[in-house]
């Protein structure tokens, strides 16, 4: 078994080193093989050069990089059509995310859970982003048969058959 990590990164250069070594004992502690796809976002930091680092160091670690930012869903899309992996953890790459939740995660899939999204107890967004994410999930919530819960983003694990119907999606706007 095998499970890949999409990491969509803008200005997470100062978290990549600590975000990859956690990652790796993660992996290594549960015995499973891993790969961890970065994707540069247009960063003008230098995401890119400690990716690319990574990457010729550990042939886990796979890199890619937009020559502008595209936005988030972009970058966790083109990521994921590089996954390779039998389980997809999709995760921040300014270690709000956990990479020690990754277990968790798992475990819950094993329970037969296709997609199993995490929840943040405590964000470390400004208090304008925490605002700005409750009026959208408010507002979702009210025009939309589905609800959103506000304490839950990214930080998911999904099964490769929900990836492969996903990617088949090629609308702009799928997020």
């Amino acid at each position: 078994m095998r499970i890949s990590v999409v990491i969509p990164l803008y200005r997470c250069a100062e978290c990549l080193p600590e975000l990859y070594r956690r990652l790796r004992e993660t992996f290594q502690g549960m015995g499973v093989a891993y790969e961890i796809v970065m994707v540069n976002d247009g960063s003008p930091a230098n995401d890119w050069e400690i990716v690319a680092g990574l990457a010729a160091q550990d042939p886990g670690v796979v890199g890619l990089n937009f020559a502008r930012n595209f936005g988030q869903h972009v970058a966790i899309s083109a990521g994921l059509d590089y996954a390779t992996g039998d389980w997809v953890v999709v995760m921040a790459g300014d270690l709000q995310d956990q990479p020690e939740a990754i277990p968790e995660l798992y475990a819950k899939a094993q329970e037969g859970y296709d997609v199993v999204f995490a929840q943040r107890r405590q964000r470390q967004d400004t208090l304008g982003k925490k605002l700005a994410s409750l009026a959208f999930a408010c507002v979702y919530n009210v025009l939309s048969d589905v609800k959103l819960d506000p304490s839950c983003a990214n930080f998911s694990i999904v099964t490769r058959q929900v990836i492969e119907q996903y990617r088949r999606l090629r609308e702009p706007n799928r997020a």
